[in-house]
């Protein structure tokens, strides 16, 4: 039997700068989400087919998350791709700036609540740490954040360690 062909998707490692202070803007998705869910995750979602392109897509859903429109974002940039073991995405990721801090106006539906954290914080290996995990094709290791009371982990923290690994 051939497996599955993951679901595209794409999302937005968001960027502002306040007081000389990167930040990058995250979401805790609600419990009511179809995966995922209470998780922290960068701004995002699944492609559809009216979608253009996986960019289209991450700005898309950005805006419907988080009421950010396109025009207030520039992309600078993109990732390698993401894939997801149990809920089966491959998450598309862009490095996009805002010109400030936004005034967010949150989907009560998908975001329970907007984290920004400064990049500064992520950077600090006290709060990095990697586990094995089992998986469906052997053990793999899996990137964990603590910021304040947040844990972020899985596909957002691999995403996350990649552009802390490539950045400044």
């Amino acid at each position: 039997m051939a497996a599955i062909p993951p679901r595209r998707s794409a999302v937005l490692l968001l960027l502002f700068q306040d007081d000389g202070e990167d930040y990058i803007v995250f979401t805790r998705r609600t419990e009511h989400v179809a995966t995922h869910k209470g998780q922290i995750s960068l701004p995002g979602g699944a492609a559809e087919p009216f979608d253009e392109s996986l960019q289209r897509t991450a700005l898309r859903e950005t805006e419907e998350e988080l009421g950010i429109t396109p025009g207030q974002v520039t992309v600078v940039g993109e990732l390698e791709a993401v894939p997801t073991v149990v809920s089966n995405f491959i998450i598309k990721p862009f490095v996009a700036r805002l010109a400030s801090r936004p005034a967010y106006r949150p989907d009560p539906a998908e975001v329970a609540e907007v984290i920004e954290v400064p990049v500064s914080a992520l950077r600090d290996p006290a709060i990095h740490w990697q586990e094995e995990r089992p998986g469906p094709y052997g053990p793999r290791a899996v990137h964990f954040f603590k910021y304040d009371q947040h844990i972020i982990w899985g596909a957002t923290a691999h995403i996350l360690t990649h552009f802390l690994a490539i950045s400044y």
